[in-house]
């Protein structure tokens, strides 16, 4: 059965969301040509709309477009994943206060329920919505909305691509629905991935409306529930819910490219060590907690040398303690080193995650209520300080030595919304 159209779901989503956090924090960015660089300054991630205009590609790898940024004077940014990640936590606050439920789907994307007003016309509300973003945040946002996700994230394609629609489109208030539909081609639907593409287009269906009006036992004996319930999406009907509560991870991982390949097994173990710290917060943040920890390094799939290894410890325990993490992990680091090879990546992976309300413990390695406890305490201390102030307040001897291998971020912004030391000043 259809739903009532009294309540609908929306798709929020920042425009150019790395571009757009550099160039609010920093005036001369704005209105001219900007690219944000992968890690290690690699490959082209985000444009700008003024560098989309100028036909920038996204993926490219920069040591071939550098003369030609150059050249048209682009602005080319390393990314600055402190800042992105402030800005989206200050939308999705924004956004709770003008929604009825909020699912956050990435960090620039959010599903929100609104219940429709007795006109059921909500272009007032997104238009306020709108506004209320760029003046708190300088970023601009496109609503989509529609009776389901499905829908709604069509609606935000459409309000993209229709010059008139203003960054607005309700799909469940038009009047030419049909044709809507058939401008999104099958590709471009949520939850269509490449086989699913290519086996509808075998059959003929091009667009979202031919495939909203294929035979339903066709689509089931194809692609089963998850077919079914697209389906049903595209007709009206409400199959996904809003996720307010995040589902627990199945794994933690942290890892990253070195700046220079690493060869000396102190600069290895360090390497990990960091990672292992950033992965013991993670696992807290969310009340999880580690009974199997792995690590691995490898050389470059570039490279004529081809090596990787990892090695992995089985805790009879389970522990968010970094304490704890850092000696087995600086344990593991020397089973994987192996000084005839260059390594260019290394990580980190916290496995078997349970909450960590719920401790069973060993006979074996039974630690006391107070030694847990006093445990515990020191690693929130440690998190909220480092919150406070910046995330290296307080951290591990192992992490102060030169880090020859840190990734090259030669184009870094500055953090001015969440550093204090990096705060614009104003001279006279």
């Amino acid at each position: 059965m259809r739903i009532s159209n009294i309540d609908a779901i929306a798709l929020i989503d920042a425009n150019n969301f790395y571009a757009s956090c550099e160039q609010n924090i920093n005036p001369h960015l704005r209105n001219k040509p900007v690219v944000i660089l992968s890690n290690n300054d690699g490959c082209i991630i985000a444009r700008s709309p003024e560098a989309r205009a100028l036909k920038i590609k996204m993926g490219t790898p920069y040591f071939k477009v550098k003369e030609r940024l150059n050249k048209l004077d682009v602005a080319v940014l390393s990314s600055n994943y402190s800042l992105y990640g402030d800005i989206s936590r200050r939308l999705m606050n924004l956004l709770k206060n003008y929604c009825e439920d909020i699912e956050i789907y990435s960090i620039d994307e959010a599903f929100v329920s609104i219940c429709r007003p007795n006109d059921e016309n909500l272009y007032p509300w997104a238009r306020s919505i709108r506004s209320l973003i760029y003046q708190n945040l300088g970023i601009t946002i496109t609503v989509g909305i529609g009776e389901n996700k499905v829908r709604a994230k069509i609606a935000n394609k459409l309000a993209k691509n229709i010059d008139y629609s203003a960054g607005i489109f309700d799909l469940a208030r038009t009047e030419n629905e049909n044709n809507y539909l058939k401008g999104i081609s099958i590709d471009k639907i949520w939850g269509v991935g490449k086989q699913t593409s290519n086996w509808l287009q075998s059959k003929g269906i091009k667009n979202a409306r031919e495939l909203r009006d294929m035979e339903e036992n066709e689509i089931i004996k194809k692609l089963g529930i998850v077919g079914k319930r697209l389906q049903l999406e595209l007709k009206g009907h409400r199959c996904l819910p809003i996720e307010k509560n995040k589902k627990s991870k199945k794994e933690i991982q942290v890892s990253r490219s070195f700046g220079t390949p690493i060869t000396k097994l102190e600069d290895l173990t360090q390497a990990l060590a960091v990672h292992a710290i950033k992965a013991s917060e993670k696992m807290r943040s969310q009340n999880l907690q580690s009974s199997d920890i792995r690590v691995f390094a490898r050389t470059s799939k570039y490279s004529s040398q081809n090596y990787q290894r990892s090695a992995h410890r089985k805790l009879t325990n389970a522990t968010d303690d970094t304490n704890k993490i850092l000696k087995i992990v600086v344990e593991l680091s020397k089973e994987i080193y192996n000084p005839e090879y260059k390594f260019s990546k290394a990580g980190v992976l916290m496995q078997d995650l349970t909450n960590s309300e719920y401790l069973q413990q060993s006979v074996i390695n039974y630690k006391s209520q107070k030694d847990l406890k006093k445990s515990a305490n020191l690693m929130r201390t440690i998190d909220l300080l480092n919150k406070r102030f910046n995330n290296n307040a307080i951290t591990w001897a192992i992490t102060k030595n030169p880090q020859s291998w840190k990734m090259n971020k030669n184009f870094l912004s500055r953090s001015s919304t969440t550093d204090i030391e990096q705060i614009p000043t104003i001279m006279k």
